[in-house]
């Protein structure tokens, strides 16, 4: 038999041949030649709220402290930021009080220090740094939703912007009391479809108030006929503490993120009992795990029901600190962790892997309606991050997945095989929070300026006078180019 083929059928081998060559070409273009940039015409970064400066240790009167902001919008399309502020005292000669030494005892570390603001600190006790002590500073706060200015007043300051940034003006204000920052910080906060606000506390830092869980927190403030309660629920109401299993003996929650199918994911960290059951001391910092969990649907959100959805991953493998994620089209997530070297190293980096998606009865909690597992193969730092606070990932309508980092601005375009600088684009501040606008295309990344700071600055105790911190809330706005 010939093996020379028919002419017809040579012309269709042909075709088929060349077809798969374009698009292997095509290919081949999108995953090396394809290039993302900054609009320069689009590109601007504002500081969108300073607070009122207050008279610092050192007598100069440039101490303000805003920071860990949030970012999301309403149902109507309004552009919400949310962000600690506090005014007052900064230090003791201007009447500056702190947590009284019996509350503060009821804070330990992991290897059972006490803490204390005896200077030096006595056997078994670790020194807190009265600047990050803000318990003394809640009291004269103005009605909602006006500002302090030399009021004594800690805050969760919430700006409304309904001209997609270029203005800001105040839209609530939240009191907060607590030893530090970390309890009421708003960057996981969102937005229901009905306009319900969803946060976290977290209890463990709020160890002074008695009859309240020690752990996360998830509260709901649902508006009636449009109009906000002035208070949140009361801490540890039905329905806050979403984690059930009683095998956990704390988590946290610094991520809340809603995925394209309407389903909910919150991203933290858990610990267990470190005797294993349901009572005794938590393992320690390093030895819990990265958690995932998720609601089915915004009424699940309200009502708690939220799902373990990812299995327990040993330190051994990854030391559990704070994690991000985009979702990618197949249902899989792309996640940046910020861990250790290993789990008896101190150095932080940055590792990234894939989380495969999972039906039901391969979930730890089998009334999950998916669940996601850790691609193992995948874990790693192909971008070579180095270090730089809580990991942030914005998944653009573009297609192009963007890290955001204090360090500068990533892209891919291969689900983190590869990453690229963001050409255009000068570093984030302080513990960004990116959305897009998905009519407009819009880009923004909040942050502070400053870092995790004691307000008006060290103690003296600690070598310092309780100056020299100012902090504001800034905004980057751009849209990305896609380039072939």
């Amino acid at each position: 038999m010939s093996r020379r083929c028919a002419k017809s059928a040579c012309k269709a081998k042909d075709l088929f041949v060349l077809f798969a060559t374009l698009l292997f070409l095509l290919n081949i273009d999108n995953a090396v030649g394809q290039t993302v940039q900054i609009d320069p015409l689009s590109y601007s970064k504002t500081t969108i709220f300073s607070s009122y400066p207050q008279a610092c240790g050192d007598g100069t009167l440039k101490c303000r402290l805003t920071e860990w902001v949030g970012a999301w919008f309403m149902p109507d399309g309004s552009l919400m930021v949310g962000f600690n502020m506090v005014t007052g005292p900064t230090a003791p000669r201007y009447g500056r009080t702190f947590m009284p030494e019996p509350l503060l005892n009821k804070f330990t570390l992991d290897d059972g220090r006490i803490f204390t603001h005896k200077f030096p600190a006595p056997a078994g006790h670790y020194y807190f740094d009265k600047g990050y002590d803000f318990y003394g500073l809640t009291g004269d706060c103005p009605p909602s939703p006006q500002l302090p200015k030399e009021h004594k007043c800690s805050l969760i300051v919430y700006l409304r912007s309904t001209d997609r940034g270029a203005t800001w003006s105040p839209w609530r204000t939240d009191p907060i009391s607590g030893l530090g920052m970390s309890a009421y910080t708003p960057q996981s906060t969102i937005a229901l479809p009905d306009g319900s606000l969803v946060r976290r506390v977290n209890g463990d830092d709020l160890k002074h108030v008695p009859r309240i869980p020690y752990t996360a927190m998830m509260q709901v403030l649902k508006p009636k006929r449009g109009v906000y309660p002035l208070r949140w629920p009361t801490l540890g109401g039905p329905r806050q503490v979403v984690v059930k299993d009683p095998t956990v003996c704390k988590y946290q929650i610094s991520r809340v993120r809603r995925l394209r199918n309407g389903r909910y994911i919150a991203l933290g960290q858990l610990w267990r009992f470190a005797s294993g059951g349901t009572r005794g001391p938590c393992v320690s910092m390093k030895a819990g795990s990265v958690m995932l969990l998720t609601a089915a649907s915004p009424s699940d959100v309200e009502r708690g029901r939220w799902r373990l959805a990812m299995s327990d991953i040993s330190a051994a493998k990854l030391v559990p600190n704070e994690w991000d994620v985009a979702e990618l089209n197949n249902g899989d997530l792309l996640a940046l962790f910020r861990t250790s070297e290993s789990a008896t190293s101190r150095t932080q980096t940055r590792k990234q892997a894939l989380l495969r998606s999972r039906p039901a009865d391969q979930c730890p909690d089998r009334n999950a309606a998916s669940c996601w597992v850790l691609d193992q193969s995948t874990l790693g730092n192909p971008g070579n991050f180095p270090h730089s606070g809580h990991p942030e990932l914005l998944a653009t309508r573009e297609g192009v997945i963007i890290q955001i980092a204090t360090s500068g601005l990533s892209y891919t375009t291969d689900e983190g095989q590869t990453w690229a600088p963001l050409k255009g684009s000068p570093p984030s501040d302080y513990y960004p929070r990116a959305i897009q606008d998905p009519s407009t295309g819009d880009i923004y990344v909040f942050g502070h300026v400053g870092h995790d700071d004691p307000y008006g600055g060290k103690s003296e105790e600690a070598g310092g006078n309780y100056s020299g911190i100012n902090q504001s809330i800034t905004m980057q706005r751009f849209r990305v180019k896609v380039n072939k």
